[in-house]
């Protein structure tokens, strides 16, 4: 258990104060180790009151979806049993790829506050700054190489019931898009190692712009059109209530697919779609 979790097991233990001596008793820690716990969790997001001569009171919790937070809430059975969180990096693609060639990375997340080269396809540039949903999921498929190319349609439907849950009618745009009022809201990515009859390893990246300014990224990226689950309600959302229902619904979706197989995923995709009826454009080569 990560000291984290541990030591706010302690502060919700009581509905008052917990006093400075108490804490550090009951976790093994001096007092001045106490208050830097305290300082870091509210680095976190974490409200805690402090009063001289009554201790600590926790009064508000985070909204950052935190390993210890995630593992209180998630119900899943291998995606998200083992999650990296890191509050700056510069891409959690990158570093869930590095350990997709473990045995045992099948359903690892990697999550991070922040992204400082997060990609879209083709290398796209895509930015993730504080306050979005940013992270990567590894997956270790026991299907045919084939069957892997539904991948993208089920986290597509993943993304749509996760924003679903706000309030929001969101819909998905071939390939990789999920959109508001044709404003992009999430992106997704899919980096495959394969071999003719096997799949090695999948790894999902998905971006979802939560609490962020729109209008701020639109700006940087050439003036796509860019919205936000904040920006679309006029308020900001729970992160780690989506992370938590993003997770449950990729590992629904992944199972229904390896159980049921193509058709039933296509359809449930065909109903959500922002393209079909409509005339495309086909660019190639630039």
């Amino acid at each position: 258990m990560p000291w984290p979790d541990a030591f706010l097991s302690l502060l919700r233990l009581e509905a008052g104060y917990v006093s400075g001596p108490t804490l550090a008793k009951k976790a093994g820690i001096s007092r001045s180790a106490v208050w830097k716990h305290i300082k870091i969790l509210r680095r976190y997001g974490y409200a805690i009151q402090s009063r001289h001569g009554l201790g600590y009171k926790l009064v508000g919790q985070t909204d950052l979806p935190v390993p210890w937070e995630l593992a209180r809430v998630l119900h899943t059975s291998f995606v998200g049993k083992h999650i990296v969180y890191r509050e700056t990096i510069d891409s959690t693609q990158n570093l869930a790829i590095s350990l997709a060639s473990k045995p045992d990375s099948h359903g690892t997340v990697v999550i991070a506050e922040q992204q400082k080269s997060g990609r879209g396809r083709q290398d796209r540039k895509w930015l993730s700054p504080r306050g979005g949903i940013w992270l990567s999921v590894v997956l270790r498929p026991s299907i045919p190489t084939a069957k892997i190319t539904l991948l993208p349609f089920v986290t597509g439907l993943a993304v749509y019931d996760t924003i679903k849950t706000t309030g929001l009618d969101a819909r998905l745009k071939w390939p990789n898009d999920v959109i508001i009022s044709d404003k992009k809201v999430a992106g997704i990515l899919l980096d495959i190692s394969a071999q003719a009859d096997q799949v090695n390893y999948a790894v999902i990246g998905i971006g979802i712009n939560t609490n962020v300014d729109a209008s701020a990224i639109s700006a940087r990226l050439d003036g796509i059109k860019i919205t936000s689950i904040s920006g679309e309600l006029g308020h900001t959302v729970s992160r780690l209530d989506l992370t938590r229902s993003l997770l449950e619904n990729i590992e629904r979706y992944y199972v229904e697919m390896e159980q049921r197989g193509v058709g039933t995923i296509l359809q449930e995709w065909k109903k959500r779609s922002d393209i079909l009826g409509r005339k495309v454009t086909v660019v190639q080569n630039n």
